[in-house]
């Protein structure tokens, strides 16, 4: 509805509201099979889930409306305001941590820039998919992405989600297949985008 209200598209065809009502409802299943649910945790992953939202939304509006010449300038500008924050809270609680030698081994040195090149890549292309779809479609497909980390957590430790949840999982996966975005409105329904 936002994508509708905000950045002119279409509201979802009837398929794609059975598709969002399904990935809802496999998700509220997936939940209520968890062993340790908490109304309080969940309550944290709705609130959590509703600013997602409303910032994938934002982030669509930001690429609709700024002008870059490549990806490249919101990759950069996005890790670089994210990590001015981090670098100077580092320094300043765990200075003794940054400043020993045995910290900055080979090993650490080299994990360090693997997660660095692997951040960039994950932004590089998590723009380059906002630019090409919908925000309603991008968070379908982020969301679908996270079945990676259930099968790794399956597969390493023994609390992890049920038959039956993953069960949920894989619904959710086949409504975010069958899920179809919305198209943009014509000039001549009364939208005219912000391009």
């Amino acid at each position: 509805v936002l994508d509708w209200l905000l950045l002119g598209r279409e509201l979802p065809s009837a398929r794609s509201w059975t598709c969002l009502l399904a990935l809802a409802a496999f998700a509220t299943m997936y939940t209520m099979t968890d062993s340790h649910f908490e109304v309080r945790g969940y309550t944290f992953v709705a609130i959590w889930f509703a600013i997602f939202t409303l910032d994938q939304v934002y982030l669509k509006h930001v690429i609709n409306t700024v002008r870059m010449r490549s990806n490249w300038g919101r990759v950069f500008y996005t890790n670089f305001l994210a990590a001015l924050p981090l670098v100077f809270s580092g320094l300043l609680s765990e200075t003794d941590v940054v400043t020993k030698a045995e910290t900055w081994s080979i090993e650490a040195v080299l994990a360090l820039l693997l997660s660095v090149a692997l951040g960039i890549a994950m932004s590089y292309f998590a723009w380059l998919a906002r630019s090409l779809v919908s925000a309603t479609y991008f968070t379908v497909i982020g969301n679908s992405c996270k079945l990676l980390t259930v099968v790794i957590n399956v597969s390493i430790w023994e609390k992890h989600a049920s038959n039956i949840g993953i069960l949920c999982l894989l619904g959710c996966l086949t409504a975010s297949y069958f899920y179809k975005q919305a198209p943009l409105r014509n000039k001549a329904d009364g939208y005219a985008p912000s391009d």
